[in-house]
């Protein structure tokens, strides 16, 4: 038996979602260590970079800014594994530069401890939790016949398109009633959304239909799908 999870970052921790008995279940994590079963295989998508380059900027994350467009901002380019032990954000911005010419965002820096929970986890449970590395933006976006969501999902607008689009694969989702479940200080309205949508991308990777960048990888920790 295997279990299919999408994961996205919240301040608390981590938002999983799972699809059974026809509708999707939540969990809030404050790590992944939570996710630990020794009964069922997991197949786990995660908005999270997963592999991590030894010395240059990844060129999946290049890649997703040019099919995002105007929505490039939403994609931050994961560091080099070198910098993921720096002990502040200006040790890791002169390390980064030293070793890519770039510094890195802060936005990056702040995500750090998240991309040290994954690459623990992916490397201590190879084979049992199968980890795939997926951005919202592109599952929205190939929800939406690869049209480019442009309005954000902060907005009211943004946010009902995408509602509109996982209603129509999950018709039974109800966002009121999830949203009872979690303090909005723990959980955003998005983080919700965006673990739907990491989800639905892990079904088509189990599938077998799903998209992915770079096209030229054969390996999968070094692509984003959607």
């Amino acid at each position: 038996m295997s279990q299919i999870i999408g994961i996205d970052g919240c301040r608390a921790g981590w938002i999983a979602a799972s699809f059974q008995k026809n509708q999707i279940t939540f969990q809030l994590l404050h790590s992944l260590q939570k996710l630990i079963s020794t009964n069922e295989k997991q197949y786990i998508g995660i908005d999270m970079p997963v592999y991590l380059s030894d010395h240059e900027f990844r060129e999946a994350d290049q890649e997703a800014r040019r099919l995002l467009k105007r929505r490039a901002a939403t994609v931050f380019s994961a560091p080099i594994t070198k910098i993921l032990h720096a002990i502040s954000y200006k040790d890791a911005c002169q390390l980064s530069f030293k070793l890519t010419g770039k510094k890195i965002s802060k936005q990056s820096w702040n995500l750090f401890p998240k991309i040290k929970d994954v690459q623990q986890v992916k490397n201590k449970f190879q084979g049992v939790r199968i980890f795939y590395e997926i951005h919202p933006e592109l599952s929205f976006m190939a929800m939406n016949k690869m049209e480019i969501l442009e309005i954000s999902k902060k907005l009211a607008q943004g946010k009902e398109m995408r509602l509109n689009l996982i209603k129509s694969i999950y018709p039974s989702f109800n966002f009121k009633k999830v949203r009872k479940q979690f303090l909005k200080k723990d959980v955003a309205d998005d983080d919700i959304l965006d673990a739907i949508a990491v989800l639905w991308s892990t079904h088509r990777i189990v599938d077998n239909i799903a998209e992915s960048i770079p096209s030229n990888s054969e390996d999968p920790y070094r692509r984003i799908f959607f």
